[in-house]
C-alpha cells in the first residue's frame, strides 16, 4: 500500500512520494536503493549505491543521531548522472533539564556514476527543478553539479590546530557525513593515501575505530604501507577482532624488521602477538 511522505521544512516534494518508489537508476547501470522505511517519520533509513555488482552505504549513522532520507520523481537529473536527496538528521539535545528531539534537513547532490556526495545545501535548496544538468532552486540559485566536498588534504589542514582529540574527531565527522566509501569515491585512495590515513588515525584516536577501519581498508587496496598495517591492527584490536589484529601486527613487525627498524616496533605490538 502506498504511503504518502510527510513534508519536512521546505522539502521539495510538491508531488507525492511513496515508500514503494525506493530506487533511482542512473547511468551505466548504477543505482541508489533506499530501504528500511520508517512509517512514523516517513523516511527511508538507509541508502545503498551500487554499480558493477559492487556497493556501499551512502551515509553513516552517528552514535547519537540517525539519518532519514527522501526522494521523489524529480530527484534524478534528465541525464540520470546526478540525483538530489533530502537528508534529515535526527538527534537529541540535552539541556540539563530535559532531552529534546531535534532534526535538521539538508539537500545533497550525488553523482550517479560514482556514488560521491558532491555537495550539500540547506534543505530549502531542494525546492526547484532541473534545468538541463543544473538544478535551479525556487529562489533562483543555479547549482552546478561539481565537487564541493572538502578534500582529505584540506580537511587534515583545517583540523591541524585542534589539540583535543575528541574535538578534532568531531570536526572531521562533521564533514564526513557521508560514508567512508562514498567519500573515497570523491577522493580516491590512490591519490590521497597520506591524508586519508591521517584522517583515519585521528578518528581512531578518538575511539571511532569502525569508521577509521573503513578508511584504512580503502587505502589498503592500493598498497600495504608499513604504518597502515599498524593502524589497521590497532583498530582491529580495539574492535575485539583479536585474531585478525594479530595477523596485521605480525605483518607490521615483519615489515619493520625487513627495513632494519625492528627496535622501533612499539612494545604493545610485541605484547599483543605473544
Amino acid at each position: 500500500m502506498k504511503s504518502l511522505c510527510r513534508l519536512y521544512l521546505l522539502f521539495f516534494f510538491s508531488s507525492f512520494c511513496y515508500a514503494a518508489d525506493s530506487n533511482l537508476v542512473g547511468v551505466s547501470g548504477a543505482a541508489l536503493k533506499f530501504s528500511s522505511w520508517d512509517q512514523d517519520a516517513a523516511v527511508w533509513k538507509h541508502a545503498t549505491f551500487s554499480k558493477n555488482d559492487q556497493g556501499f552505504s551512502l551515509y553513516e549513522e552517528e552514535p547519537s543521531s540517525s539519518v532519514g532520507l527522501g526522494i521523489n520523481s524529480d530527484s534524478l537529473a534528465p541525464s540520470k548522472e546526478y540525483a538530489l536527496i533530502q537528508r534529515t538528521v535526527f538527534g537529541e539535545l540535552n539541556n540539563k533539564q530535559q532531552v529534546e528531539a531535534t532534526e535538521k534537513s539538508y539537500c545533497d547532490m550525488v553523482s550517479m556514476d560514482t556514488g560521491c556526495v558532491l555537495l550539500s545545501r540547506p534543505a530549502e535548496a531542494c525546492s526547484g527543478s532541473w534545468k538541463g544538468e543544473n538544478w535551479k532552486t525556487d529562489e533562483g540559485e543555479i547549482i552546478n553539479p561539481k565537487l564541493e566536498t572538502i578534500s582529505p588534504k584540506e580537511l587534515v589542514k583545517s583540523v591541524a590546530t585542534i589539540a583535543d582529540i575528541s574535538s578534532k574527531a568531531f570536526a572531521i565527522r562533521g564533514q564526513l557525513f557521508m560514508g567512508a566509501e562514498s567519500y573515497m569515491s570523491c577522493y580516491p585512495a590512490a591519490k590521497n593515501v597520506q591524508a586519508l590515513n591521517d584522517l583515519g588515525f585521528y578518528l581512531a584516536q578518538a575511539g571511532d575505530d569502525s569508521f577509521a577501519l573503513r578508511i584504512y581498508r580503502g587505502i589498503e587496496v592500493v598498497g600495504n604501507r608499513t604504518v597502515l598495517m599498524l593502524n589497521i591492527a590497532d583498530s582491529l584490536w580495539n574492535l575485539k577482532k583479536t585474531s585478525e589484529a594479530i595477523e596485521y601486527y605480525n605483518k607490521y613487525s615483519d615489515s619493520m624488521t625487513a627495513e632494519g627498524k625492528a627496535a622501533k616496533v612499539p612494545v604493545r605490538v610485541v605484547e599483543r602477538v605473544k
